[in-house]
């Protein structure tokens, strides 16, 4: 198999600022993991996408909801998305970023930032994908 688009994929994430990535196979066999997750706090293994090898549970969470979909781990915001139906991922940035007056704005701003970094990664591994 051919590795990620890394090229493309790397430029998006520094920009978005994502601290840890993690991208795998429907199946769970991860592909890639990028970044550094030490500074994420481990609250709960199970609930720590991207500390486990079990991203094929994480796939099928996935199926039929609007994406991506967003996780709090800690200081750190968490978004679980797919490709199709070959690729899943795991990304975690800093939600210290996101400053709003009241908590339904902030919210609009978190999601908004969600739904431009997995548009943009998704971008990024729509022909890597096409290609498989």
């Amino acid at each position: 198999m051919t590795p990620l688009p890394m090229k493309e994929l790397e430029p998006v994430l520094n920009r978005f600022g994502v601290v840890y990535a993690v991208f795998a196979r429907p199946d769970g066999v991860v592909l890639m993991r990028w970044g550094d997750p030490s500074p994420i706090p481990l609250l709960d293994e199970k609930t720590f996408v991207g500390a486990t090898q079990d991203m094929a549970r994480v796939y099928r969470s996935l199926e039929r909801m609007l994406l991506p979909q967003m996780d709090v781990q800690g200081e750190y915001l968490g978004i679980r998305s797919k490709v199709g139906d070959k690729v899943v991922y795991a990304l975690f940035f800093e939600t210290r970023r996101f400053e709003a007056a009241t908590p339904v704005e902030r919210l609009r701003t978190e999601y908004a930032f969600c739904k431009s970094l997995g548009s943009a990664v998704d971008a990024a591994l729509q022909p890597w994908v096409a290609s498989r």
